[in-house]
């Protein structure tokens, strides 16, 4: 059974484009029947989403902005900053809007931590979390600027 399993776990690391330790570790938290579909989902793109700088922008302006460049996209429900866009005919990194800070691409679970925490401005927030400075400028933009 050993070296059957060893090769399973070696088609499935050559088929995933994982290394072989990797899907070892996968497959001692998982039961074969949950370890393909884990490594399926892992295969699919998150979908691009973007946090408007209240500092600079409404959310709305920025929406109307974008789907007048042909963007399409929808409001997060659940977060009164994220856009979530579908496709775009245009780079989203590259529209003038983006360079003048008025949005930034931030994956929606970064948006989490930051609303959990809820800051209030003049106060004072470590995050250690910190790299490439999507939630630290999301809690400073919160503070309105005005935090540690």
């Amino acid at each position: 059974r050993a070296a059957l399993v060893a090769r399973v776990q070696a088609g499935l690391a050559a088929y995933y484009g994982y290394n072989r330790f990797l899907v070892g570790k996968f497959a001692e938290l998982l039961p074969l029947p949950e370890l393909m579909p884990f490594l399926e989902a892992n295969e699919t793109p998150r979908p691009l989403t973007l946090r408007v700088n209240q500092l600079k922008a409404r959310r709305r302006d920025v929406a109307q902005a974008l789907i007048a460049r042909g963007v399409n996209l929808d409001p997060l429900k659940w977060s009164k900053v994220g856009l979530q866009v579908f496709d775009s005919p245009v780079p989203v990194g590259a529209t003038p809007e983006y360079l003048a800070g008025q949005y930034m691409i931030q994956g929606a679970a970064s948006f989490l931590p930051v609303m959990a925490l809820a800051p209030q401005p003049g106060e004072r927030v470590l995050d250690m979390c910190a790299a490439p400075g999507g939630k630290a400028s999301h809690l400073a933009a919160l503070m309105r600027n005005t935090g540690v």
